[in-house]
Order: structure tokens, then C-alpha cells, then sequence
């Protein structure tokens, strides 16, 4: 299907969602803020320490709950975690690439790459940046209601209105894991930032769920 296609499907669910959602307003899951912080700080041999982005920032993001976190292992490998959860009416479509390049990190390389997770495989986004002579790799991907992850973000637009439409509840979550690239070792960044996904993988997407 043609882009344009796409996007006016997509725009055709997320109208007759906001109708919808006027006569029906959705119910919310029993989330509040911190939910995102039952993932585990041992994963894997990763151990992780929370942190925080400027207030400035959070502000920008209006999410539900957010969780920052850097996870170390052995002495020199380090992934930092961002996840971004929003609730029914903000759908949180977070782009990484424009918070990059507006950070002043240039775009090298991007692609897709297959993640393994407890019942399934799915595509996540890859992207190397460099920036001040420092290389990162970062994955990223987004969830919704119903267990859907992808890489694709017209899908993602178009499941979280269907399911406003079908189930009266909806959540979106943005997921970026990143790891600053040793010389020009891309593989072992490859490796490691896979292996550091996949231990979290089978704590998400539980931690949107009520306890």
C-alpha cells in the first residue's frame, strides 16, 4: 500500500476512534506514576539505577508514567532504558530520530532488527548516531493494548484506534534501549544491546497491566 494510502486509513480509525471515545469515554487502567518501576533492577546479570531526564522534558512528554534507567554489567558494559507510557487519549507516538538530531546527534545508519520475546518475535527499530566523537546504537519500538509490538509506527496508530473502537481501553508505550559503541565494534554493540532487550522482554509488556 501506497504511504498516503496508509496514512489516510490511519487517519479515517483515529476519527471514528475520537467519536467514538465521546460517546464512550474509555476506562483507564489502574496505573499511576512509579508503575513502570516494578521492572526489575537485576536482569541478566544487568544492574540497574534510575534517573531522571530535565523536568523540562517531562513536561514535553505529558506521559502517565516514564521510566529512566541505566543498567551496568561487569565493568564496562552500560544500556540506558527509556519507556514512555500513555494512557487513551495521548497516543505518545514518540520520534526518536527528531529528539536525536534536535540533541545535535547525526543520523549514521538505521534498519530493523528481530527481537526475541517469550511467545513471539517481532521487527524493532535500530539507529546508529555519533555525536562529539561519540558512537551510540539505540533499538527502539512501541507497544499497545493487545500485546502488539512494532517497529512501524502508521501500525501502531492504526491498532490503537481499533482498539479504543473494540475494547473502550488503550494505552501506547514507547520503548528506546541505547549503548555507546566500542571504537568501531558495531557487532558487539549489536550483541549486547540485543541481549539486554531480550532479558527485559519477558517483564514487558506486564508492567502496563494492573497488578
Amino acid at each position: 500500500m501506497r504511504p498516503a494510502g496508509r496514512v489516510a486509513i490511519v487517519a479515517a480509525l483515529l476519527g471514528l476512534t475520537a467519536a467514538y471515545v465521546q460517546l464512550n469515554p474509555p476506562e483507564r487502567l489502574a496505573l499511576g506514576p512509579g508503575s513502570l518501576a516494578r521492572l526489575p533492577l537485576e536482569l541478566d546479570g544487568w544492574s540497574g539505577m534510575d534517573q531522571r531526564f530535565e523536568e523540562v522534558v517531562y513536561e514535553e512528554l505529558a506521559a502517565d508514567d516514564t521510566l529512566v534507567r541505566k543498567y551496568v554489567r561487569g565493568d564496562s558494559d552500560a544500556v540506558w532504558l527509556v519507556v514512555i507510557f500513555h494512557q487513551n487519549e495521548r497516543y505518545g507516538a514518540h520520534d526518536p530520530l527528531v529528539c536525536y538530531k534536535a540533541q545535535g546527534w547525526r543520523i549514521l545508519d538505521q534498519g530493523k532488527t528481530r527481537l526475541r520475546r517469550p511467545n513471539d518475535e517481532f521487527d524493532a527499530n535500530w539507529i546508529l548516531v555519533e555525536s562529539e566523537g561519540e558512537t551510540r546504537l539505540a533499538f527502539f519500538w512501541w507497544y499497545t493494548a493487545g500485546d502488539l509490538a512494532t517497529a512501524d509506527r502508521d501500525e501502531f496508530f492504526a491498532r490503537m484506534a481499533a482498539s479504543g473502537i473494540l475494547s473502550n481501553v488503550t494505552f501506547g508505550a514507547f520503548v528506546r534501549a541505547s549503548t555507546v559503541v566500542d571504537g568501531d565494534d558495531r557487532e558487539r554493540a549489536f550483541e549486547k544491546l540485543t541481549a539486554f532487550c531480550e532479558a527485559a522482554l519477558r517483564y514487558l509488556p506486564d508492567l502496563f497491566a494492573p497488578e
